[in-house]
Order: C-alpha cells, then structure tokens, then sequence
C-alpha cells in the first residue's frame, strides 16, 4: 500500500514510491546524483541506501528522508567502494552509521588513503571543459543524451572537490546482516566478483524489492570492467531465485525481474564476442572499430561497450594462458 504523502522534490533526483515507507531516488537528467540510492522506513529505523557521488545530492537525500520519516537516518548503507555511490556520505550526522562489507570498508580506505580517489578529483575541470565541447559539436541526439549526463558527472564531482571529504564505513559485516522493525524486515546480501570485489544487495523480502547497486544497470551499458564473468552471471540467477517484483538498478530507471534477464543475456552476449574473437586469433585492437550489437546499440552509456568486451577478451586471454584472473 502507498501513502499519498507528497514526495519531496530535488533538483538531483526524482523519488519513486515502491512501497509504503520505500523510496528509491532517480538520477534526474541535468542533476548531480548521477547513480540511484534508495529510502527504506523499517518502523523505528531509516535505511538510506548509497549516497549519491557529492555531498550535496546527498544533502537533498538526507532531508528528503527525515521529511518522510520524521526523525534522523539511523544507517547509510554503501552498496560498493566506487565514488558515485559513496561520496556522499559526509553529509550525515556522526549518529549515522555508515556500514558496507569488510572488503568493500577496506577498499574505500585505501582509495581514499593510496590517492586513487583524489585521482578522480584531479582532472575534472579539464574533463568537464572537453566533454562540453565534445557535446557542442555532436550531431547525434543520442551521443548528445550521453554527453549529457556525463557533463552532469563531471559537473557534480567539480563542485563536490572543494568540500569533499571521504567518510569511510564504521560498521561492517560479511556474507548477511538482517535488519528488523515494525513495519518490516530487510536483509543485505553480500556477493563477490560480481561488479567488485564486494557487492551488496538490499532485499526486502515482505515486498519483493532488491536494490541492487551496480549489480544491475537498466537501459544502459553496465560497467563490467572489475568483474569475474563466471560469478556475475550467477550471482544474477542467485538474485532471480528471490523472485524480486521489483529492482532498482545502480543506474538507469527502476526495472522488473525481466531487467535481470536483460543484464545476464548482456553479459553472456559480450563474452561469447571475446571468445569468439580469441578463437579466431583476432587482436584486441579489433574492438575499437566494432559495432555494438543490437538491442544493446540503442541503451545508453554506449562508451562501456569497447571497455567491457576489452575486459572480457584479455579475461579469457589470460585463462586460455593459465594465467592468474
């Protein structure tokens, strides 16, 4: 059951009611979120889940659920290591947990510590300067949809380097935690070698919801470049045996059992290409000139495509070798 409670509004992002007490919270086109994260109301506990790439989409989705909650969040969940979905977390209050895995705790502190995040920081005036002027000159409406979204990027992580400061979890936990309130029960569910090292799922299993962060990706190209294509594909069927009704994707719109399907039959599609091209003694330098194949030719984000099926050949490459994955 919804309520009709007017939902709070944000410049970053739009919310979605999928239950009574759960939200997830969109990228909006033009904002700064650019990844999705999630509102869950236990009944005496707020779960926020990611927390967008810059404090201040964050800001906005921290008042959104005090707004909706009517008291302060209780736990920020990071569903992986990766900045657009942890970067955010300095907005909340030191009475927030922030909590994440073992590994993906690990991860974040040493990105943060061994200048890999910094990194990210360092070139994103030039960045933003080159991708407006790549968008100024595209003739293609849907490479400039693309652009787009990476100018929001590029714009949200400039503004977020002034202020940034990366908090790392102060909880962590392997394999499962179950969360209990009045109003429901949840659980996070680790799996490993899917889009890091250490992935995390949010499902609630009273209403058939999964956020999923970047373990799924709806109408656009996932990144596949820190994946085992050997886990990946069953950690998706692993996900289908909840029988979610729905799933929010770390990116894209919020999507159906079918979206899983989708990514599994992606992932499949551009294994068999490497494969295919190894068998062949095809070069690597191949890709860059490859078309993309349809129905994936009209998702977006196409600019994954060359990085994921280079990952995945020189995967395959090295396990024909007998090399170390």
């Amino acid at each position: 059951m919804k309520t009709t409670q007017p939902l709070p509004v944000s410049d970053h992002f739009s919310l979605e009611q999928l239950a009574d007490g759960v939200y997830a919270a969109i990228h909006r086109e033009g904002g700064g979120a650019i990844g999705n994260a999630g509102i869950v109301d236990l009944g005496g506990r707020t779960l926020i889940y990611d927390t967008f790439i810059a404090p201040r989409p964050a800001e906005d989705l921290r008042d959104a659920a005090q707004a909706l909650t009517g008291r302060p969040v209780d736990t920020v969940i990071n569903s992986h290591w990766h900045s657009d979905h942890i970067w955010g977390n300095q907005v909340f209050s030191q009475c927030t947990d922030i909590l994440s895995t073992e590994e993906t705790r690990r991860r974040i502190i040493a990105a943060r510590d061994d200048g890999d995040y910094q990194a990210e920081l360092a070139g994103a005036e030039a960045d933003l300067e080159a991708t407006r002027a790549r968008y100024e000159t595209a003739q293609d409406e849907g490479q400039r949809r693309e652009l787009s979204l990476w100018i929001d990027q590029c714009q949200s992580v400039v503004e977020a380097k002034p202020i940034l400061q990366v908090r790392a979890p102060n909880l962590t936990f392997t394999r499962r935690l179950a969360f209990h309130g009045s109003k429901r029960s949840a659980e996070l569910i680790e799996f490993v070698g899917g889009h890091t090292q250490s992935d995390l799922v949010l499902w609630l299993p009273g209403e058939g919801i999964a956020f999923m962060g970047d373990l799924l990706f709806v109408g656009c190209h996932p990144w596949l470049g820190g994946c085992d294509p050997d886990s990946l594909p069953g950690i998706l069927d692993a996900v289908s045996g909840l029988a979610p009704r729905v799933l929010v994707p770390g990116h894209g719109p919020v999507g159906t059992a079918d979206s899983v399907a989708q990514m599994q039959e992606y992932v499949l599609t551009l294994d068999g290409l490497a494969r295919a091209m190894i068998q062949r003694g095809e070069p690597e330098e191949r890709i860059d000139g490859m078309a993309i194949p349809e129905p994936y030719n009209r998702w977006q984000i196409t600019s994954f495509f060359a990085g994921n099926l280079r990952h995945l050949y020189r995967h395959r490459l090295r396990e024909q070798a007998g090399q170390p994955l």
